[in-house]
């Protein structure tokens, strides 16, 4: 059985390949997904996507409302039964039971038509609630920023009171000792740790000398692990205050850790420089510590210290590691666009990474081994807490309160990204690898699905029948440039590998822009020219007196959209012809197209005169036949002129010269002399101007010594070529 699935999905890859290049030799082209980073473009709803890039049942999400600008922090009672939701921007405290009374892994009773909201609890004087602590005796404490200041609530009636005051600008992490009957708490300017009694006494108990300590935890033996931001280092910190580096990493800050039978699990982002920071002169820093393996650079104010980042105003990357046993660090996950938020164990050893600018929770398994779980629809995770058997999200930019089942809902979905064709398609064939799927498209013209687009269609049956290991069909959505589809998982053992979409594009037009001339090789090649059309038709003319080629080097610049393989042809005429005559790619004596925009025209074997070139463009290489288009443009009238010009007549009665010179084709353009082999020095005709075929030559020679010498005269035409001749004179 293992050898027949190994030959199936052998044939299926042999498969899919075949298809692939057959289609392309038609101009069809295909979409394929097969990996992990493929599919994570997309949306999940209730399903996982592996790290093999297996799409399968995951974890389902369901929504309660929160009325909260975001959800920043959260705390779980000791008993399990209540969550506590700490919030801005009017610095509010929520309640929810985590318990409910159906028997069934929904939410809420079977009669209830929505899940209850959140319950407000207290709202206190702050803009942010920025920590939470649930202590013994069921009272609550909430840390408050601006201002470092700590409030109790009765959980039970709300009632809250002042509990103490830290001298520090904010608050952002809270950890409890029961039986030292102390919490602690890290702050922001300056990043230090206090301790703060029941009977709210406040002591320092550390000093990071850092910004920020970002986030807090308590060891089993009593240490505090206290992550730090601007200088992102990890420390153990005992309750006398002596401290000790775990790690230093090359970011901004430790935002979250979390200790699981695996190791210690350490979160940390590295925060893009604004403009006007990275702009300014610094000098070169260097490394430290532990570098997240992607490019960027840190900036002045922590994520966890400022006003919530929302996507697209700061940009970060972000690493999780994993410390073992032995002290060894690796790191696990990373994210190359993004921050982490928040870290939650499972209790099948694996860890919960939240993210707070793609609304994603992946999951990290003991092996290492990452699978994105959850995508919501809000772009920023905020919070994550373990309560009653389940995880809870919080959640900002929209403030949101979810709860996950471990099981997967009835119909997990997956909805791929929006895909673009470039151009209106029709879109054929849909394949995919795996199970128990259900396929359905859409289609539309603007590139975010609005009201514009198409409603999801099923796959038509394919005319061959299911393709095996997986299925296939005929997409019905109606033609147009983007499509969307979305897979339906309809079972615990449902698998989607690989997705497979055929599609014919509308086949562009290319497009001639331009067409010139010169003796050097154009170094263009058959890339985009520029937009604006012309038909200028030049030669080059050296500046130094090269000797002139009768070959033409001929170049058109070529707009060519959809990147099809072309065929070009060259024509000819002279100016007073009206049939065109093939040069080059006709067929017969002028050999096959050919298929760069370049061609060298020897014009020996061609009479002196004004000519024109026509190129015609086609993609009849990649369309067929009835697809296929071209293009045509037609140079501007241009010198073909191989022929010198004649010096004829020279005449010396010293220190008068005469002479005249003539040229068949085209104007002379200079005249020069040179006397017994000197430099060659302009001279002009007796009309002052070389602008003529005909140019007559009456000059008076310089002083010269007795005896006889050699004046050499020599003219240029339109064409560079040089005629000349000599005559010997005698001063007397």
């Amino acid at each position: 059985m293992v050898r027949r699935s190994i030959f199936l999905v052998a044939a299926w890859t042999a498969f899919t390949a075949v298809m692939i290049k057959t289609s392309a030799a038609h101009a069809a082209k295909t979409f394929r997904q097969a990996t992990a980073k493929d599919f994570e473009e997309g949306e999940t709803t209730a399903s996982t996507i592996l790290p093999t890039g297996e799409i399968v049942p995951g974890v389902s999400t369901e929504r309660r409302g929160i009325d909260a600008a975001f959800v920043w922090c959260s705390a779980v009672s000791r008993d399990g039964a209540t969550l506590y939701l700490g919030t801005g921007d009017e610095g509010k405290v929520f309640a929810l039971p985590t318990r409910t009374t159906d028997k069934g892994p929904s939410l809420t009773p079977k009669d209830s038509s929505s899940p209850p909201a959140a319950r407000l609890l207290a709202k206190l004087d702050t803009p942010w609630v920025t920590a939470l602590m649930a202590r013994a005796d069921g009272s609550l404490l909430a840390a408050t920023t601006p201002g470092a200041k700590v409030v109790a609530i009765d959980a039970k009636t709300g009632h809250t009171r002042p509990f103490a005051s830290v001298p520090a600008a904010h608050i952002w992490a809270m950890a409890r000792d029961d039986r030292a009957s102390l919490t602690y708490v890290g702050t922001g300017i300056p990043g230090k740790i206090y301790s703060i009694s029941d009977q709210g006494q406040v002591k320092e108990v550390w000093n990071a000398r850092d910004q920020h300590v970002v986030s807090l935890s308590r060891e089993a033996d009593g240490h505090l692990l206290a992550g730090t931001s601007d200088q992102a280092i990890l420390y153990r910190v005992s309750p006398t205050g002596t401290a000790e580096v775990i790690q230093d990493f090359e970011a901004e800050e430790v935002r979250a850790t979390i200790r699981t039978p695996a190791g210690l699990y350490i979160a940390v982002n590295d925060f893009e420089k604004p403009p006007a920071i990275s702009a300014a002169a610094s000098p070169p820093v260097p490394a430290k510590g532990n570098k997240i393996s992607m490019t960027g650079l840190a900036t002045i104010v922590p994520s966890s210290a400022g006003a919530l980042p929302r996507p697209g105003a700061r940009k970060a990357k972000a690493a999780l590691y994993r410390v073992d046993a032995a002290g060894r660090i690796e790191q696990v996950f990373s994210l190359a666009d993004g921050y982490l938020t928040g870290l939650v164990a499972q209790p099948d050893g694996s860890v919960w990474v939240s993210s707070g600018a793609q609304g994603r929770v992946h999951r990290i398994a003991a092996d290492n081994t990452a699978s994105l779980i959850i995508d919501l629809p809000e772009r920023q995770i905020l919070t994550l807490a373990q309560a009653a058997g389940n995880t809870w999200l919080g959640t900002g930019d929209a403030a949101g309160l979810y709860r996950t089942r471990a099981e997967g809902a009835d119909a997990a979905t997956y909805t791929s990204k929006v895909l673009d064709a470039d151009y209106l398609s029709d879109w054929g064939a849909f394949y995919w690898l795996g199970q128990a799927v259900r396929i359905e498209t859409r289609t539309g013209n603007t590139a975010k699905p609005d009201v514009s687009w198409n409603d999801w269609k099923a796959l038509a049956p394919a005319p061959s029948g299911p393709v095996m290991p997986g299925g296939g069909g005929r997409i019905g959505s109606p033609r147009a440039r983007y499509l969307q589809y979305r897979a339906t998982l309809l079972g615990k053992e449902s698998r989607l590998r690989s997705v497979t979409i055929h599609f014919l594009p509308q086949n562009q037009r290319a497009r001639i822009t331009e067409i010139t001339s010169g003796d050097v090789p154009s170094s263009t090649g058959a890339g985009t020219g520029s937009a604006v059309a012309t038909t200028a038709i030049t030669a080059s003319v050296a500046a130094s007196r090269a000797p002139h080629s009768p070959v033409l080097h001929l170049h058109w610049k070529v707009e060519n959209p959809d990147g099809d393989e072309l065929n070009h042809r060259v024509f000819v005429r002279h100016f007073n012809a009206t049939e065109w005559r093939p040069l080059v790619g006709s067929g017969g004596s002028t050999g096959d197209p050919i298929t760069k925009p370049d061609y060298d025209w020897n014009t020996e074997s061609v009479p002196d005169g004004q000519y024109q070139v026509r190129v015609t463009i086609s993609d009849e290489r990649s369309q067929p036949f009835e697809r296929a288009l071209s293009h045509t443009l037609d140079s501007s009238v241009f010198l073909v002129d191989n022929r010198k010009p004649d010096v004829t007549g020279l005449s010396a009665k010293y220190p008068k010269l005469t002479g005249h010179v003539q040229d068949a084709a085209s104007p002379v353009t200079s005249i020069e002399m040179s006397i017994d082999g000197n430099d060659w020095r302009p001279i002009a005709p007796v009309d002052g101007l070389a602008d003529d075929r005909n140019e007559d030559i009456g000059i008076t020679l310089p002083s010269l010594q007795r005896g006889i010498h050699l004046v050499a005269i020599r003219a240029t035409d339109s064409g560079d070529n040089i005629g000349a001749n000599q005559l010997e004179i005698i001063v007397p």
